[in-house]
């Protein structure tokens, strides 16, 4: 057999190399350059002009999936699945892989190694998808080790490699926090000894990498007879560095609150009084709990502190009190925060990567009375006591 391929660690041939060495299969690797492309001898072997392709006895096979399942049926069928379900949860993966999270993951890899000519809001977008694929996978993984059974199968070896640069780039270690379930799956993919000898050992990133995107073009008028005077390049504000000061001193207030005997009473009382209304505001944030999550404390308790820990960066214009409420297997997250403004700041909103799957509400303490409660509850409650209806489990500061 020959394997052609344009490069061979690139992630298609990449895949196939790594399925050809898990099942001890050889071939021949050839790879081609843009002159042999061009030559009769390869316009005669290839259909699509893509790579892999696998030169075989019976004919050529393109698509790196297909060539993977091929070199694990010779191997009698290793890696496909012990039983007729299984074989299809295979497929299913691999299905989920190339029509699903390869192309959204294409075009963050594409912003961020400069491939192609991407837009911003085209790269948020897939950025966005491609996060909430992965927290698919995570929930599926819940008391798993593996995607399909309980060994590893070519589908563990497919998606992997296709999450690969996603996981050196954007998929950094804030959001592998509260993803524990992948991040130990894609651990044990990537410390195969096959991958390892194809691709070498893969370092997970600490924090993201930043894209580089396509500029607009601004056409600029000409105006005769003008020198043109050179702009400075104002820093854009986000909204809250654009509103204007507040006498509500939040950090000293915070001393004041965590220290104060009464928290559920007179420190909810003078809080009011102190509260600069307009210039800050009261916040109810609900976790939306997937398919599988939300049933073990602990698990539940390592997402929740992987969303505190990746708003770190807003404590300083924030105060909160956030938790684990509810029972086994029944668990729901949530908390209750004042932000600076009116509107939830830009740090959370835009720039936490785990927001988006947060339903936020407004609250008004001083005319409702459950949202008064909900603040007296939260900022002076315990663990063990009874907020919005579920009983404590887990209670943060944010601070």
């Amino acid at each position: 057999m020959k394997l052609y391929c344009n490069s061979p660690v690139t992630i298609p041939n990449a895949v196939a190399r790594i399925a050809m060495d898990l099942t001890g299969q050889e071939a021949e690797i050839i790879v081609c350059d843009a002159e042999y492309r061009k030559t009769p001898a390869y316009k005669q072997i290839t259909t699509t002009d893509k790579f892999p392709l696998l030169h075989t006895e019976h004919g050529m096979l393109h698509e790196s999936s297909a060539i993977a399942k091929y070199f694990c049926t010779l191997a009698g069928g290793k890696f496909l699945g012990s039983n007729a379900t299984e074989r299809s949860q295979v497929d299913q993966w691999i299905s989920f892989n190339n029509t699903t999270i390869w192309p959204c993951a294409l075009t963050v890899y594409q912003g961020i190694f400069g491939w192609g000519e991407i837009k911003k809001e085209d790269y948020d977008t897939c950025s966005k998808d491609l996060k909430a694929h992965v927290k698919t996978l995570n929930t599926h993984l819940e008391g798993k080790k593996w995607l399909v059974g309980n060994e590893m199968t070519i589908a563990d070896i497919i998606v992997s490699q296709f999450l690969s640069y996603g996981f050196q780039t954007v998929l950094d270690g804030g959001f592998r926090r509260a993803m524990t379930n992948i991040t130990s799956w894609a651990e044990a993919c990537y410390s195969h000894a096959s991958v390892v000898k194809i691709v070498g050992s893969l370092v997970m990133c600490a924090k993201p990498l930043k894209p580089v995107l396509a500029v607009e073009k601004v056409v600029e008028k000409k105006v005769a007879h003008v020198q043109a005077v050179k702009k400075v390049e104002e820093k854009k504000l986000d909204n809250v560095e654009s509103l204007p000061p507040s006498d509500f001193d939040v950090y000293n207030f915070k001393t004041f609150y965590v220290n104060h005997e009464d928290k559920r009473g007179a420190a909810v009382d003078e809080w009011y009084k102190m509260l600069d209304w307009a210039g800050w505001s009261f916040w109810k944030f609900d976790y939306e709990m997937y398919e599988g999550e939300g049933i073990q404390l602990h698990v539940t308790n390592n997402l929740m502190n992987g969303f505190l820990s990746r708003a770190d960066h807003v404590s300083k214009y924030s105060f909160a009190r956030h938790g684990v409420f509810g029972e086994e297997p029944k668990l729901h997250i949530m908390g209750v925060w004042l932000c600076r403004g009116t509107e939830i700041p830009d740090g959370l909103a835009k720039e936490h990567p785990q927001f988006e799957y947060y339903k936020s509400r407004k609250m008004d303490p001083r005319n409702n009375k459950e949202d008064d409660q909900l603040v007296r509850d939260f900022f002076g409650g315990k663990v063990g006591d009874i907020m919005d209806g579920k009983v404590a489990q887990t209670l943060s500061w944010v601070k």
